[in-house]
């Protein structure tokens, strides 16, 4: 029997996969989308029409999100505010992802049958976890310092479990997504993270599989790419900076955070392989796919570049290094512990 999905956050990396899952299927689901519908967003979606229904407003309006609901069997919440802007305007995030989420809920409620609800939380609400990488589910959930984007994740996921509804909660590991190039975000990374990546479309394929699939309801599953998308930040980045044309040596250790960054290795998240079957990507993939894409006269200008241009640029993204310019004790000891225990990385 054929199910009405609303679809929420559809312009994100991850929301534009599932809908493309899902307009793919369109003999199973008719789709209905709720976005802001920007100029750009309605650009993006005009290749969907007339498959998909859009409703164009704001997640944070009680209303909008009632008529986006009404009368849909199952409702796949992707959207939200995510680093870095959730952690520079972190009223903005709560008001997206609790309040939106809180919106979702109650209407919801409001339909005398209950649409499923399936929601996208996040690895970092588990917070640091360097020294011990191996993560499940029912591990505290202890949110990084400064982490305001998995403060509403945490505060999201436990409204849905009280909501009194039908609910499947994925926490996602890291995404590889279209063009994940060189970013601030970055160097908050310590470079022996335990990175678990999951490909775009293999999240947004397990998203839509799970419409359908009664295991996974009333549960929370960490969702991930398995160990054929694992890899340290250290490897990752030195794979990563030869194919944008860049010495893989180029940046010095301590140019990057020591602590107080999440990401690990799901112990538990073949559980939801077993039940939706979704990966179909590895890391080999991706890195080819990133090569073929690269155009290489961009390596050629890149490496034609003097070296200390390119490495006082990209120390510059540097928040961590930042935080030792300005003097910013607060923010020195998130990511170094100390100025004492930077002075030592600097010293080797």
């Amino acid at each position: 029997m054929r199910k009405t999905v609303l679809l929420t956050g559809a312009s994100g990396e991850v929301g534009y996969e599932a809908l493309t899952e899902l307009v793919r299927r369109k003999d199973q689901f008719d789709t209905r989308i709720l976005s802001l519908g920007t100029k750009s967003e309605r650009k993006l979606f005009k290749r969907f029409l007339p498959t998909i229904k859009p409703i164009w407003g704001d997640l944070r309006n009680p209303e909008t999100v009632a008529r986006a609901v009404e009368g849909v069997d199952a409702v796949v919440h992707v959207a939200g505010i995510i680093p870095p802007v959730a952690d520079h305007h972190p009223y903005l995030a709560h008001d997206v992802n609790v309040g939106g989420t809180k919106n979702i809920l109650a209407a919801i409620r409001q339909q005398k049958i209950r649409p499923k609800l399936i929601f996208t939380s996040s690895i970092s609400v588990y917070g640091d976890r360097l020294q011990n990488p191996d993560i499940q589910i029912g591990d505290p959930l202890i949110p990084s310092d400064g982490d305001e984007y998995a403060r509403t994740k945490i505060a999201a996921e436990k409204m849905i479990q009280d909501a009194g509804t039908s609910w499947s909660i994925f926490r996602l590991c890291g995404i590889l997504v279209k063009k994940l190039g060189i970013q601030p975000l970055m160097f908050h990374m310590p470079l022996d993270t335990a990175l678990e990546w999951a490909h775009r479309t293999d999240v947004g394929y397990a998203l839509v599989q799970a419409i359908n699939e009664e295991r996974v309801t009333g549960h929370i599953f960490n969702l991930g790419g398995g160990e054929k998308m694992r890899i340290t930040a250290r490897d990752f980045l030195r794979r990563m900076f030869p194919m944008w044309g860049l010495d893989a040596k180029i940046l010095p250790d301590f140019a990057f955070a020591t602590q107080n960054f999440h990401s690990g290795y799901y112990t538990d998240g073949d559980a939801l392989e077993k039940i939706l079957k979704f990966r179909r990507t590895t890391l080999p993939d991706y890195f080819d796919t990133v090569r073929e894409k690269i155009s290489p006269l961009q390596r050629v200008f890149v490496k034609s570049l003097p070296n200390f241009m390119i490495r006082e640029w990209l120390l510059r993204m540097s928040e961590p290094l930042q935080a030792i310019k300005e003097n910013n004790e607060k923010l020195i000891a998130r990511y170094y512990g100390s100025r004492e225990a930077f002075n030592q990385l600097v010293r080797g």
